[in-house]
């Protein structure tokens, strides 16, 4: 409420002594004191209601007026029961800028502040209602459809909160206000992954300027949320220092959120159903039906039309090992690796299956944003990956949509040799693979299995048995291309300390390691171990 309608109120019939051009201020709350320095007290916004018992002289004046300007209050307002206000209050009101009301000795200070409650609590309850209808109009627009970056933009405003929605790999999914660099968007996400399964955590951003901040994420959850491929509001702040409005507002900008996320994961789920045959497609060699898979989701052509005139396309295999609780899981997190490219298309199940369409600026080759893309936001997700690995697989670029089948295939090749390599995420692209890894990446987990127990299973029980180094010495070996001078001077040994190891390897493998397909035989063995 302002200075200027409590004035209007013509039963308390108060007059303005001073301070007209300040009628405008905004009174939050309404206080009583005669203490000469009352500063301690007040917090800012105040009426301040005063008998002036404070009051023996002049110079009083001063003193009391410049604490209350000094402690922010909006309004003086002094009662007249012991007589006129004096001429030094109105001075000292004067100089600090403070606006003076003479409260007439008829109406009490109960009276005033009374009347200050009342217009407080309509204030109030009409922000109140104003601030329902708001997030109901929100929420209508949401729901149907509306475009939740721009909502979200709205909503935050309103709220007078500073805040930005990201993605598990710290990709910004709307904004309002709050714009983190990318190595602060990774550096939040990366925390909130870490802190899983609590509901919010804290992290500074912007510790590389001048002004490093605190901002709070919390998490967005729907009923299908998993941390991996979930988002985080993410505010301005430190939450245990927010007010008690801050955290309704937050609240509300939560709401939207998840209301958007769930919208958002209903729809990808009905694309993953509506192309989840697409690799049996592919297989089959049925490519007009892969176009009109395409088509919907924009991939497949320069102008989204999914035909074969495709600028280019690449294929993406992903996988979480072992296979997760959550059955889509792997089909969700690849979604999120690959949101930053638009139109991608992504299904499948416990190896997920993503085709991006090619801009034409070469940002999906091995080296361009799409493997930076990926990268990124596999070392973001190893955060909250626990007991998790994550393997990717991206194949080359190919030309048009009958080109999607050695794509895909290419793909789940290289995913399976990110497998064999091991490390918590993995992401091999199809131009490693042009070597015997391709081989291996193919062969069935069973068949590689058996091979590397026959090969190398008497050395691993030999070297464990006799605490020697069997294998490590074979590995050097064969690295060293047989050379038996250059490996034993690189393994600090006797050369015929070299020869006696090696005869014991080929004694118990039955392999002759003077012949190149027995060097061959070991050196695929020892790469299915890695």
């Amino acid at each position: 409420m302002q200075i200027s309608e409590l004035v209007a109120i013509p039963r308390l019939r108060l007059r303005l002594l001073g301070g007209t051009g300040r009628a405008h201020r905004t009174i939050r709350r309404a206080y009583t004191t005669d203490l000469l320095r009352p500063g301690r007290y007040l917090s800012g916004g105040e009426l301040v209601l005063t008998g002036m018992m404070w009051r023996t002289g002049p110079e009083d004046s001063e003193t009391f007026v410049g604490a209350l300007a000094e402690a922010g209050a909006a309004c003086l307002a002094a009662g007249a029961a012991l007589g006129e206000v004096p001429a030094d209050l109105v001075d000292a009101c004067e100089r600090h800028g403070l606006p003076l009301l003479e409260v007439p000795a008829e109406t009490s200070f109960g009276a005033v502040t009374e009347e200050v409650l009342r217009l407080l609590d309509r204030r109030r309850f009409a922000a109140i209602a104003e601030d329902r209808h708001r997030q109901r109009r929100l929420m209508a627009q949401i729901a149907a459809g509306a475009d939740f970056p721009a909502v979200f933009a709205t909503a935050a405003a309103a709220a007078g909160i500073r805040a930005c929605v990201l993605s598990s790999t710290g990709r910004t999914v709307a904004a309002g206000g709050l714009e983190p660099a990318a190595a602060d968007r990774e550096l939040v996400a990366s925390h909130a992954l870490a802190a899983a399964p609590l509901t919010r955590c804290t992290a500074q951003i912007g510790v590389r300027d001048a002004a490093p901040r605190t901002v709070t994420a919390l998490q967005v959850r729907t009923r299908a949320f998993h941390p991996l491929a979930g988002w985080s509001l993410v505010c301005d702040g430190d939450h245990t220092a927010w007010s008690e409005e801050t955290h309704e507002a937050v609240a509300e900008l939560l709401s939207l959120t998840v209301l958007a996320r769930s919208r958002d994961e209903e729809l990808a789920l009905s694309d993953a159903r509506h192309t989840e045959g697409l690799p049996r497609l592919l297989a089959e060699r049925r490519y007009d039906e892969v176009i009109s898979l395409l088509r919907p989701g924009g991939a497949g052509t320069a102008d989204g039309g999914g035909g074969p005139d495709a600028s280019g396309l690449v294929v993406v295999s992903a996988a979480l090992l072992p296979q997760p609780h959550p059955p889509d899981l792997a089909r969700r997190v690849t979604a999120e690796l690959v949101g930053a490219v638009p139109g991608a298309v992504v299904t499948g199940g416990a190896a997920a299956v993503a085709v991006v369409a090619d801009p034409g600026d070469g940002s999906l080759e091995p080296e361009g944003r799409l493997h930076g893309d990926l990268a990124r936001g596999a070392r973001v997700l190893g955060a909250g990956l626990g007991g998790h690995r994550l393997v990717v697989g991206v194949s080359s670029t190919v030309r048009d949509v009958a080109g999607l089948r050695g794509a895909a295939v290419e793909a789940d090749h290289a995913r399976r040799l990110a497998e064999l390599r091991g490390g918590r995420t993995g992401i091999v692209t199809g131009a490693e693979i042009d070597t015997h890894d391709l081989l291996l990446a193919s062969v069935p987990e069973d068949v590689r299995s058996a091979y590397r127990d026959r090969l190398l299973g008497p050395l691993l029980d030999y070297d464990r048995d006799h605490r020697s180094d069997l294998v490590e010495t074979l590995e050097r070996f064969l690295r060293h291309s047989g050379s038996w001078q250059r490996c034993a001077q690189a393994m600090h040994v006797h050369v015929n300390t070299l020869r006696y190891r090696i005869g014991r390897v080929e004694e118990l493998t039955g392999r002759d390691l003077s012949r190149l397909d027995h060097r061959v035989d070991l050196l695929l063995a020892l790469k299915l171990r890695a």
